[in-house]
């Protein structure tokens, strides 16, 4: 189930190197207790991580699912299978965002402001529901742990 905690999904993973390195103290202690022992323990949970990438703001992710989806619909990245290859990166996605600001403050610095003014209300008009839509998507329940 989508939570604003797992927003990232996939892309919040610890780092590769934090996990075979526990992985690796794990299997050099492993003389502590007889395997019959070691199948009934459940591993400890590991509450904080070295994550790979930090955590992004609710207002960035939709930033880049709204980039995705050419700023017209915010669009969620697939879920890509191996062999597949990706239409854009989020990182992408955030280039795409810095193009389109810039878009906006040249309008601005061009064009007359009311003309910009009422494309700015009218775009928010037409990109509000694609956004409500998301928000709706994600559970809003904080996570117990």
């Amino acid at each position: 189930m989508p939570k604003f905690s797992n927003m990232s999904g996939a892309g919040g993973r610890p780092e590769a190197r934090y996990t075979w390195d526990l992985m690796q103290d794990a299997l050099s202690s492993g003389a502590i207790a007889s395997e019959q022992e070691k199948s009934r323990q459940d591993a400890e949970l590991d509450r904080e991580p070295v994550m790979g990438a930090g955590d992004l703001s609710w207002f960035k992710f939709l930033v880049i699912m709204t980039a995705h989806g050419w700023f017209l619909r915010p669009r969620a990245f697939p879920l890509l299978r191996d062999g597949g290859k990706a239409s854009v990166t989020p990182s992408q996605a955030i280039r795409r965002a810095y193009v389109f600001l810039a878009a906006w403050v040249l309008a601005l610095v061009f064009l007359p402001i009311t003309w910009v003014a009422v494309s700015a209300l009218l775009y928010a008009v037409v990109l509000t529901p694609g956004l409500i839509e998301i928000h709706r998507q994600f559970q809003n329940k904080p996570d117990t742990y």
